[in-house]
């Protein structure tokens, strides 16, 4: 198994703690500031370019580059951030979401080795810390809320990070839909849909509770078998979005809130509510 290579930079203030020295403090000049920032855009550049050659080790120290060149840069340690949940192995994960060599035992339990357990643990603890300077940086970076709850152990922290996520997603939706940039706006609510989803696995024993309450399932007399899922509805609203055409997007979203309501799902038919009074201007 190949090992990441992270290049680190490690600033010891302990031992000039015995040392009072007064140095007046110097302001960077506008020019040597845009200097600073235009190598790190550089470092940044090959990093995005060595990603998208898949070449994830370089892409990974580009990216460390830039950090060490300005500690402000917060796009950066997002991308790196990324690389560390992503391909913690150089290499991307599995279709189903687990790293090589792990085996997903069902929806919510991936067995793997320990040695690679081992290693997915360091590279997670590693992105969230990525994550974390990104979101410090810059307080609404939605993105980096959003993967960091994909990743938190804490139910409360993840929670916590993917509504926030959801709230900064959804802030954004009606200026994209007033600037006609449909296509952004329906990747957004793919995002939103990946919290969404990601939200019910953490609160799978709730689910799992109100499915054995006598809850109507799919393909009961409620659902047809022949009807189409509110997820496959929810997947078309999003791509009749993409070509501008919000009325119909409507009409399946609300499709598939009628059918959540029917089935007793609050939590996803809310949900859809909120997306469709985005939509239309009505919430945020």
């Amino acid at each position: 198994m190949s090992r990441l290579k992270l290049v680190l930079t490690c600033l010891s203030l302990a031992a000039l703690s015995n040392f009072i020295l007064n140095v007046p403090s110097v302001k960077a000049s506008p020019v040597a500031v845009k200097e600073v920032q235009a190598k790190a855009k550089y470092w940044f550049d090959q990093g995005i370019i060595k990603f998208n050659e898949r070449n994830y080790q370089e892409a990974l120290e580009a990216f460390t580059k830039a950090i060490n060149i300005d500690s402000g840069y917060a796009e950066a340690y997002y991308r790196r951030g990324l690389i560390h949940a992503k391909y913690p192995q150089n290499q991307p994960l599995n279709a189903d979401g687990t790293v090589k060599g792990c085996e997903r035992v069902d929806t919510y339990r991936i067995m793997c080795p320990v040695s690679v357990q081992n290693k997915v643990q360091e590279n997670k603890g590693k992105a969230i810390t990525d994550f974390t300077q990104a979101i410090q940086l810059n307080p609404q970076y939605t993105a980096a809320y959003h993967q960091r709850g994909l990743l938190q152990e804490s139910r409360e922290n993840k929670l916590q990070d993917l509504e926030m996520a959801v709230n900064l997603y959804y802030s954004k939706i009606p200026v994209y839909l007033n600037e006609n940039k449909y296509e952004t706006a329906a990747k957004i609510l793919q995002a939103v849909e990946e919290i969404n989803i990601a939200k019910k696995s953490v609160n799978s024993q709730i689910f799992a509770a109100k499915a054995s309450s006598g809850r109507n399932p799919i393909g009961s007399s409620t659902d047809s078998p022949n009807k189409k899922s509110p997820e496959e509805l929810i997947n078309e609203a999003r791509q009749v979005l993409k070509k501008g055409d919000v009325q119909t997007a409507l009409q399946k979203l609300e499709e598939a809130g009628r059918i959540y309501k029917e089935r007793k799902d609050d939590g996803r038919y809310k949900e859809v509510q909120r997306t469709i009074a985005v939509i239309k201007g009505k919430g945020k």
